[in-house]
């Protein structure tokens, strides 16, 4: 569901330890074991996506962090990173499995959902334990859903979805065995029931969530954080006796000892430390910098390698977008006539290098080449704004300024906390062309967030991830639109959408969900509640040649969160980059683009 991806989201939950005894042989160079472990009592289904029979426990990885998060707790404060840590010190009781749309139990050892499809019955794996060795119970779960849905918690957007379900109830008989029933007919309650997590009642009962930040002593997770330095590193330790591993759809998976997060904003800083070796791994998220300066002596030399990974990973989308609370957005004309004023096309070719596709849609993978063949593709039509803004009774004063129908000048702001504004600044440009002034207000990450969980802007730039399995109600219900820290973002509040979401709640059918949800597309691209931007039909990776990964890389729907999840240290290939670069030889340098 959308919270699951939102800048990503898939169900982002990790699976978890063991006390099991490893059977393997001695390590070989850098503690690293010469072949995989042996889980001997290991129970359940292998994850078609580890690799099982090559990877090996060991090592360390640093990676980028981009920017401090205000928090690492991602119920008051989500974002894609925060997100993927959490992901690694908590289970949900089950996800979805990693090639196929089916759950697989995580915490839960089996489940029961009855005939009427509305009560879903978990039974806790008895192995499950918290990092202090107690026992992780039904109680534990059954307080996340008191701890989230606390109105004094600033957690909404995890509240949407848990507001469908009754407090769960714990069974007098087995504290173990957790029954969820749903108030109403949704086809999301399964995954919702599914994704609760289990909190550790006996530490947490009596604290203030919301000041629950980065301190999280007690985990269920494979990994639990070692230190946490604000605007420097986040490290993480990889936890020996994790219950998780006595499942073997955890063989082969979480394989770093250590796994370092630095954080770093500026992304040229960024790829710089990449090259000195600060960073292991690098995502390139800005073409300029993939075009431009990728190609240096490591990477030609096999050294540093580049990859773009082609999946099925669900493509979210971008855009700037509108604040439909405020009465200067209240117009759809106006909003349509900002749409053609942003040269798309100029940006994309010379900021991009034409590396994106436009868009048109807020669900492009649920379309044919991410295109929706019912919708505009808003091009670069100045005159064509003009006309709208006319019509829509703005006229242009005495001073050249474009003024509504009151006489007021229609003037903007930008709202970011990003460095790089080129393309911000050029759309000025064409707005101050048609008597439309604007301004761009630089803020800290934090303040933007706040800012956005306030409704306080015109506009501003986001970018947000897709699901598996979307679930629309929380970023374009009506009923979103005015609560504090919502998805709905731009306050979308139309009936024909309202009536869409309430339709595909009950559809069982996953088909003929995604059918209502391109009607549900079709109809936000009418309202234009975004200036929508562009999309990539890759993600772009640079990475040391000194580790062993899946072919694909990432698997069949992730980006680089799977990278903590199924990659691992090779001392082998580690061994071999040393004398390389030693050298002055020059590697094997295999193919740019992989696919699932």
């Amino acid at each position: 569901m959308n919270k699951f991806r939102i800048i990503f989201p898939l169900l982002l939950s990790i699976f978890l330890f063991s006390c099991e005894t490893e059977n393997q042989t001695q390590p070989s160079a850098q503690n690293c074991p010469a072949v995989p472990p042996v889980y001997e009592n290991a129970t359940g289904e292998i994850d078609p996506v580890a690799m099982v029979n090559e990877a090996v426990p060991c090592g360390e990885i640093a990676l980028w962090g981009s920017s401090t998060p205000f928090s690492l707790n991602m119920w008051e404060d989500y974002n894609s990173f925060s997100a993927s840590i959490i992901s690694m010190l908590f289970e949900p009781l089950a996800e979805l499995h990693s090639t196929e749309n089916r759950p697989v139990g995580i915490l839960a050892a089996d489940w029961k959902i009855s005939e009427d499809g509305k009560t879903y019955t978990f039974q806790i794996d008895p192995r499950a334990k918290w990092s202090d060795g107690k026992a992780i119970t039904a109680y534990d779960v059954q307080f996340y859903y008191d701890v989230i849905m606390n109105p004094a918690n600033l957690t909404p957007i995890f509240k949407v979805g848990l507001s469908r379900l009754e407090r769960p109830q714990v069974a007098e008989e087995d504290s173990l065995k957790l029954t969820v029933v749903a108030k109403d007919d949704h086809w999301g309650n399964f995954w919702e029931a599914a994704g609760m997590v289990a909190f550790p009642k006996h530490i947490w009962e009596n604290q203030d969530f919301n000041k629950i930040r980065f301190e999280f002593p007690v985990v269920s997770g494979a990994y639990k954080i070692k230190s946490m330095k604000i605007d420097r590193a986040l490290e993480l330790t990889r936890r020996d006796d994790w219950w998780g591993r006595q499942k073997n759809w955890n063989v082969g998976k979480y394989n770093f000892e250590k796994i370092i997060y630095r954080f770093m904003e500026d992304r040229t800083k960024a790829l710089e430390a990449l090259k000195k070796g600060d960073f292991d791994a690098y995502p390139i998220y800005t073409s300029s910098i993939w075009i431009k300066q990728t190609d240096f002596d490591a990477t030609q030399k096999g050294y540093i390698l580049k990859n773009r990974v082609f999946n099925d990973e669900p493509k979210g989308f971008q855009g700037f977008a509108l604040n439909l609370r405020r009465d200067k957005f209240k117009d759809l004309r106006v909003r349509q006539a900002l749409s053609l004023l942003l040269n798309r096309e100029l940006m994309s070719e010379k900021f991009m290098f034409n590396q994106y596709f436009l868009l048109n849609t807020y669900y492009p993978s649920l379309w044919e080449n991410n295109t929706n063949p019912n919708a505009t593709l808003y091009p670069y039509a100045p005159d064509s704004a003009r006309t709208l803004l006319v019509n829509a009774g703005y006229k242009i004063n005495a001073q050249g300024k474009l003024t509504d129908p009151s006489g007021k000048p229609f003037e903007l702001t930008f709202l970011t906390y990003a460095e790089d504004v080129r393309h911000t600044t050029k759309f000025q440009e064409d707005l101050k062309a048609v008597g439309i002034e604007s301004n761009i207000e630089t803020v800290s990450l934090s303040t933007f967030r706040q800012r956005i969980d306030d409704a306080d802007f015109d506009l501003c730039w986001l970018a947000w991830g897709s699901s598996r399995l979307n679930d629309p109600e929380a970023s374009w219900h009506s009923k979103t639109a005015n609560d504090k820290g919502t998805n709905n973002v731009a306050g979308v509040q139309d009936e024909i959408i309202d009536e869409l979401i309430e339709k595909q709640k009950t559809e069982q059918d996953l088909n003929k969900r995604n059918e209502i949800l391109r009607n549900l597309d079709t109809r936000l691209t009418e309202i234009v509640p975004y200036i929508l931007l562009w999309q990539s039909d890759n993600n772009k990776i640079m990475h040391w040649n000194k580790f062993g990964y899946p072919q694909s890389l990432y698997g069949k729907f992730n980006r680089e969160e799977a990278i903590p999840v199924y990659w691992w240290f090779n001392s082998q290939k580690a061994s071999e980059l040393k004398r390389a670069v030693s050298s002055g030889e020059a590697l094997p340098v295999p193919p740019v683009d992989i696919r699932w």
